[in-house]
């Protein structure tokens, strides 16, 4: 690579993406169409938000449960067979 050359940010390509559909969804897309791309979008940040939380709260009771498992007196049977 010479001395000259100039790579691009993470935030460069970011910034040209919003642009990119900005001018397609703002100007040149029908009102139906453009509303329909929108709440899809909306639809996906929505269900990824919601999946997020979902999985979050979830997790929260294995751990408790590990902790118990830890505590508690039972007798676990360690198998003898040797692997290579």
């Amino acid at each position: 690579m010479g001395g000259e050359t100039l790579l691009a940010s993470k935030w460069d390509v970011g910034v040209d993406v919003v642009r990119f559909l900005w001018v397609g969804l703002f100007s040149s897309l029908p009102a139906w169409a453009r509303y329909t791309v929108l709440a899809l979008f909306g639809l996906t940040l929505a269900y990824g938000f919601l999946s997020w939380l979902r999985s979050r709260s979830s997790s929260a009771p294995e751990a408790e449960g590990a902790e118990r498992a830890e505590e508690s007196d039972e007798t676990v049977q360690r198998d003898e067979t040797r692997v290579r």
